[in-house]
């Protein structure tokens, strides 16, 4: 990969990170290759054990509308990138082919204003981290520059990730970090959005008596059924306006 174009994309997230007087996050990794690719939207969701596709944060409303659908319908690029530990890049999916591959996922995210997206696993050897995506409000490919771009992004996003596995209380905040140095001076940060998932999941597990993954199942079709996103009927959950009982 071209080190000039590794070398501007991690100076334009270090000055991103001065600029809010904050460590480098993935926050600040969305928000800069969002800018950076001219995106309406870039998030990262990791391979989580319970739903396989994890949210964990994101820039822009699009980004946002992809991930809650994602996750309520159970498929779409970012599944399949995470399945198949390689780049699923769509530049229309108002197009046949990808209605065929995800029948219920392409239209309702082209209703939601989501026309393009292109997804970048997040490998680290064989372990599949998670996803990258970027998200576009019209039809189109990546430039190839845009796509190497989004590929040290995409490293950007893993060593973020991986320092957070490693020690996650690590680092009072560093200034900033290049592709060389040391991933010690990251320091893990997500917006909690999604908390209430897991939150409503545990809690649909007492009430219903079942395990988490059939919990989740659960409230997942409770969100297909009634057309809304997962997050709304979690909140809901959690909120105790809605309560689940035993099958």
């Amino acid at each position: 990969m071209d080190g000039q174009r590794s070398a501007a994309v991690w100076t334009a997230i270090n000055d991103h990170a001065r600029a809010e007087g904050a460590a480098v996050s993935l926050e600040a990794v969305c928000l800069v290759c969002a800018r950076t690719l001219h995106a309406q939207g870039v998030s990262v969701a990791l391979n989580g054990p319970l739903t396989g596709y994890e949210p964990v944060c994101g820039s822009g409303a699009v980004a946002h509308r992809s991930m809650d659908l994602h996750v309520t319908l159970g498929e779409g690029p970012g599944h399949d990138a995470l399945a198949g530990d390689r780049p699923v890049l769509v530049d229309d999916l108002a197009e046949h082919e990808a209605r065929r591959r995800w029948p219920m996922f392409a239209p309702a995210a082209v209703r939601a204003g989501v026309r393009a997206i292109f997804v970048f696993p997040l490998l680290l050897g064989a372990i599949s981290v998670g996803v990258l995506e970027v998200s576009r409000a019209e039809q189109g490919w990546l430039t190839p520059r845009q796509v190497a771009d989004a590929l040290v992004f995409a490293d950007a996003a893993l060593l973020v990730q991986v320092q957070h596995l490693a020690s996650p209380a690590d680092a009072d905040g560093a200034d900033g970090i290049s592709a060389g140095e040391e991933a010690r001076e990251l320091r893990w940060e997500s917006d909690g959005r999604w908390a209430p998932v897991h939150q409503a999941t545990g809690m649909v597990a007492i009430q219903s008596g079942t395990d988490l993954s059939a919990a989740f199942v659960r409230l997942r079709a409770r969100a297909f059924a009634e057309e809304r996103s997962l997050l709304e009927v979690a909140r809901d959950v959690v909120a105790r306006r809605l309560r689940f009982e035993p099958d």
